[in-house]
């Protein structure tokens, strides 16, 4: 017969004792076996690195520093080829960036990168690629080119509010942060082109936006949230309120997902309302979206929605924000650059059309160097392997191995881009490279592939119209700030950590 009385004088400290060795011996012997037995083995690397996850977490959560600064070290001592983690590799060689992200390629994503950014699925977070391809089917429309020139009022829109708010500051004489300016314009263009209704955020007062705050304030948890993602799953338990209540910092975050889950509630519940819209959005295409004969889940479209807002916001602010600090570091570009301007745009008062300023080829030059110093993303796109493995540079790379190369391996590199750290729209002007190929095979901000940025025509839009409307409206001077005091945390995308960037900007009249 069982006695109960055995149980509660059983040593309960015991058994957890045990547990502990059992779980470190299985440790250790895992670890043995990552070091010698593994597939990935022959590949150099940080010991430590092929030990355990936890080579990553050191390094990112707690010491705080970027993984790429870590990735151009560890090359350099290693080679081409470094194992980054147990089951993971990174590649230097820019060519290798064309081998992994290719459009014959159907590899799927990372869950252990991707998982970070929505609790449900969406086109980012979907790893298999025949089902990201559906979806994004559904959605290309919306963001083709044509699309986009036909609805370029949208983010013309929102261009000339910020330059309105732009000329209160100069009424008031106060400088401009360029930056939280950029993000408010990049925010409300997103959100009126995807969802029919902007976050007002360029009325703020001193471009402080709640919104554009929050979304500013939430990214340095990104590299917590991927090596610990229970913690972001468990956010999604509590009520908004709450989440404000503890960090007060994410309260417009909070308000953003709460408008969008209410968008979305109210769209699916009166469908009526997308034939009264002005324009097509997102929900227009997503409620076509049939995954296993079922339509998307409230929370699906609202991390769909979410992901877009924040994507389509952070990378055209951040390439706008580091082309405007260095064309006003450079004298000569800030001239060049306004001439041509001056030239397509001789009235105020008239507004050139997207075609006609895309058409510029000194602008176009200035923004592809924008692009190629922010470079999009900048953490590793990692993508695996198919189960009966691939050759990538050379060497058999085995089946599930999770493999990646970071933007800036191809954008920062000497023998592409000589002098890879100056800003040079002139190198875009010459019509090939030393390889005889055009530059723009090596501009990767987009990404490449099959997987590339959906969003790529809006944001060369925001791109175009945003840098137009800047300098051919203002006269523009630093205020006590320079281009190399920017300072940037990898964040998957680039975080602004640097001081304020203050911008004198007076209207021109004529």
């Amino acid at each position: 017969m069982f006695n109960s009385s055995r149980l509660s004088t059983f040593p309960i400290w015991e058994v957890a004792c045990t547990a502990v060795l059992l779980y470190a011996a299985w440790m250790v012997a895992k670890g043995v076996y990552n070091w010698y037995f593994h597939p990935l083995a022959k590949f150099p690397g940080p010991r430590w690195a092929s030990f355990s996850p936890w080579w990553k977490i050191n390094l990112e959560v707690l010491q705080g520093r970027n993984l790429t600064d870590e990735l151009f070290r560890l090359h350099a001592m290693y080679g081409d080829v470094v194992r980054i983690g147990p089951n993971e590799l990174h590649f230097a060689k820019p060519n290798v960036y064309h081998e992994i992200y290719n459009p014959h390629n159907r590899w799927s994503r990372d869950p252990s990168l991707y998982h970070v950014f929505s609790i449900s699925e969406s086109l980012l977070t979907i790893m298999e690629y025949p089902r990201a391809k559906k979806r994004k089917d559904i959605l290309q429309p919306l963001f083709s080119r044509k699309a986009i020139i036909r609805m370029q009022h949208l983010i013309q829109d929102m261009a000339n509010r910020m330059c309105h708010n732009m000329e209160e500051h100069s009424r008031n004489k106060t400088s401009v942060d360029i930056l939280r300016a950029y993000k408010c314009f990049s925010l409300d263009g997103i959100t009126s082109f995807c969802f029919g209704t902007s976050m007002n955020a360029t009325d703020a007062p001193d471009f402080e936006a709640p919104v554009g705050e929050a979304m500013h304030a939430s990214l340095p948890i990104e590299p917590f949230l991927k090596h610990f993602p229970f913690v972001k799953n468990s956010l999604e338990l509590f009520p908004a309120w709450v989440v404000s209540t503890v960090q007060p910092q994410l309260s417009g975050l909070m308000d953003l997902r709460e408008a969008l889950r209410n968008q979305v509630k109210e769209t699916v519940a009166h469908p009526e309302i997308l034939e009264q819209a002005e324009h097509p959005t997102i929900f227009n295409n997503l409620l076509d979206v049939k995954d296993g004969g079922r339509p998307p889940s409230l929370i699906n479209l609202r991390d769909e929605a979410l992901l877009m807002v924040f994507a389509g916001t952070d990378t055209s602010s951040t390439a706008l924000t580091i082309g405007t600090m260095h064309i006003l570091d450079r004298p000569d570009i800030h001239r060049k650059l306004n001439e041509e301007l001056l030239q397509v745009w001789p009235n105020l008062s008239d507004r050139p059309t997207y075609e006609a300023l895309d058409n510029l080829p000194y602008l176009k030059a200035v923004i592809k160097e924008s692009l190629r110093l922010s470079s999009g993303v900048w953490s590793p796109m990692t993508r695996i392997v198919p189960r009966e493995g691939a050759q990538i540079d050379g060497h058999f790379i085995p089946g599930n191995t999770a493999v990646g190369i970071s933007n800036l391996f191809v954008h920062l590199n000497a023998n592409i881009f000589p002098n890879p750290h100056t800003f040079e729209p002139n190198r875009w002007l010459q019509s090939k490279d030393a390889d005889s190929e055009s530059l723009d095979h090596w501009l990767v901000a987009f990404s490449k592939g099959p997987r590339s940025c959906l969003g790529l025509n809006l944001g060369w839009c925001q791109l175009v119209l945003g840098f137009a409307n800047v300098f051919r409206r203002f006269q523009l001077e630093l205020d006590n700030v320079n281009a190399s005091q920017m300072h940037w945390q990898e964040c998957y995308i680039p975080h602004y950590t640097g001081p304020e960037l203050k911008i004198a900007a007076t209207p021109r009249v004529s």
